[in-house]
């Protein structure tokens, strides 16, 4: 028999019992659809991870206070400040830093002409901007001017600047700081978030001398970003900055540090793991289902060759061979686990979409998952098919003939 031949006597054979071979195909479908969404989301997931990560900008290293003991309690992280710009200053001579630059971060409310909105508010210096790979998608930059001069002007994000002046150009335009008045002089570009979960676009940046924020003393900075010359770097970059910050803060011997250095790199690849082990585990749930589809098409086969005995039979006596009816009964559960891939594919696609319309991440189906989807599909038809499809050839013709 010729594959066209197989395919169309296939379909004609699943078509004589449309509703059972519906339901067969019912376990491949959702297991082809399960397999394909959870890759799907699993990529997309670390791609979105690495997106942020290239927003934060690459071989980045981020210093903050430690945990402080007070009267016995050990308080939060960051808490009590303890660096400064100085040892930011310090931190950027190292030859294993590409730069460093320091950050103060606070919450205020800013008032836009008769528009007001809580916002944070990042004091920074011009360095922070090309360690993080931050665009000025119109007007200027922060430049060293306005930090020495403590000017008080402002950078908004891109969200900002539609929000509260879209018919208008946001330059030259007054906002309200703590009730100072700041000057815009530049929009932010691109998407993405700040480490603590600001998007980019609702950000707003003014000069670290500038900040409104009255700490325990001057010069102290809520964190520093550090940028390693390269990704082979990172761990001698990491080593000369706490050899440098232990020794400019007097902590010797086995003295606890008084900061901490968080490599981002291993924080995007933690979530990458994560994004793994999820879809991993949801993949095998997927194939869990595949299983019992392709158990339960084996089922319907062996099912479906005891109800044909007799025109196995007819087919042997006028002629057919035995690996005929082989190719036969296999090409069924071939088409019948192909139709079930390509319908689960459409049921991903679905998925897909709908999870794009959530606007968190975007899902989307490869050529790769694709061909993945459709091998399965046509492995768990070889597989569950060739026990029925086998059991069928080896049968005698006179006995299926003596069969009512």
């Amino acid at each position: 028999m010729r594959p066209l031949q197989i395919f169309i006597e296939a379909l004609r054979a699943l078509n004589g019992n449309r509703l059972r071979s519906a339901l067969t195909m019912l376990g491949v479908v959702i297991g082809i659809a399960s397999v394909l969404l959870m890759l799907s989301v699993g990529d997309s997931v670390r791609a979105f991870i690495a997106k942020e990560l290239a927003v934060l900008g690459s071989n980045q290293l981020i210093v903050q206070p430690g945990t402080p003991v007070d009267g016995g309690v050990r308080r939060r992280a960051g808490e009590v400040p303890n660096l400064t710009v100085d040892d930011a200053r310090a931190l950027a001579q190292l030859p294993s830093l590409r730069g460093a630059a320091p950050a103060l971060q606070g919450f205020f409310q800013l008032h836009y002409g008769d528009a007001n909105s809580n916002q944070t508010v990042l004091g920074i210096t011009p360095a922070m901007l090309e360690l993080r790979n931050w665009q000025i998608d119109r007007g200027v930059a922060l430049d060293e001017r306005d930090v020495q001069s403590a000017n008080r002007v402002v950078v908004i994000g891109s969200a900002l600047a539609r929000k509260y002046y879209a018919d208008r150009d946001p330059i030259g335009q007054v906002v309200r700081l703590d009730g100072q008045p700041f000057t815009i002089i530049g929009v932010l570009a691109g998407k993405g978030r700040t480490l603590d979960g600001t998007e980019l676009g609702e950000l707003v940046l003014v000069p670290i001398s500038a900040m409104p924020l009255r700490l325990s003393r001057p010069g102290l900075v809520h964190y520093i970003s550090l940028q390693a010359r390269n990704a082979s770097q990172m761990d001698d970059a990491r080593q000369d900055a706490e050899e440098l910050l232990r020794d400019r803060h007097h902590i010797t011997g086995d003295k606890k540090d008084d900061f901490a250095i968080t490599d981002l790199a291993s924080i995007a690849e933690t979530g990458s793991s994560i994004a793994r082990g999820l879809s991993i585990g949801l993949g095998v749930i997927g194939a869990i289902s595949l299983l019992v589809g392709g158990i339960g098409i084996m089922n319907i086969m062996l099912v479906s060759v005891s109800e044909r005995v007799r025109e196995i039979g007819i087919r042997m006596a006028i002629g057919a061979k035995p690996r005929d009816v082989l190719w036969q009964f296999l090409g069924e559960s071939v088409v019948l686990c192909l139709i079930g891939g390509l319908v689960g594919l459409g049921l991903a696609a679905l998925g897909a979409l709908g999870i794009n319309a959530l606007d968190k991440v975007v899902v989307s189906l490869s050529a790769q998952h694709v061909v993945v989807a459709v091998g399965f599909a046509s492995l768990v038809g070889l597989f569950f098919g060739y026990y029925p499809a086998r059991r069928a050839s080896k049968l005698l013709p006179i006995e299926c003939l003596r069969q009512d």
